[in-house]
């Protein structure tokens, strides 16, 4: 959760400039949205709790969740305005996420 408020705070200026964050999280809406409130967090949260969209893009972690299941591959995306990936950061680790600075020096780039 760390993360989530580390990446919001770094990408705050960006915010300013049009940058949009989406983050795409397993859990329910009413779950994703309890969690952005508590840690008054400030983007938009996509619901995908049947890992369709991750699936999609090939980024899941098989039996990688604490009882088997299927998990998100920790995964950030900077899209330039016309969808094109610009930056790409992946994890094999569910707990390892990118450094804000990282993913802020991508963004400026744009």
């Amino acid at each position: 959760m760390a993360e989530l408020q580390g990446l919001g705070a770094a990408l705050s200026e960006a915010e300013k400039a049009g940058v949009a964050i989406v983050a795409v999280s397993p859990d329910l809406n009413e779950r994703s949205q309890e969690l952005a409130t508590r840690l008054r967090l400030d983007y938009r949260f996509v619901a995908d709790p049947d890992l369709a969209l991750t699936r999609r893009y090939g980024l899941v972690h098989a039996r990688g969740g604490q009882h088997g299941e299927d998990v998100p591959t920790p995964t950030t995306v900077v899209l330039d305005r016309d969808g094109v990936v610009r930056w790409l950061w992946v994890s094999n680790n569910f707990q390892v996420r990118p450094d804000p600075e990282a993913v802020l020096h991508a963004v400026r780039a744009l």
